[in-house]
């Protein structure tokens, strides 16, 4: 039940890729922190697409609650 409650949380998230997920918790979490590592080294494949601070904190919300789990 908590991959569920933290899938559902993740598919609501802006950015991630859903594809081939193992469907582990710690997956999920390495997708939305790639997600912050590509922002944070500038290399958005669209740089006019870069991500907003509302999106930015989100994933680190999800990121923060769900490592670890």
């Amino acid at each position: 039940m908590t991959y569920e409650k933290a899938k559902a949380e993740f598919d609501r998230l802006p950015r991630v890729n859903a594809d081939d997920l193992d469907g582990t918790i710690d997956h999920l979490v390495y997708r939305a922190q790639h997600e912050l590592d590509l922002e944070d080294e500038g290399e958005n494949e669209y740089i006019d697409f870069s991500m907003t601070k509302t999106e930015y904190a989100t994933l680190t919300k999800f990121v923060n609650k769900w490592k670890g789990k």
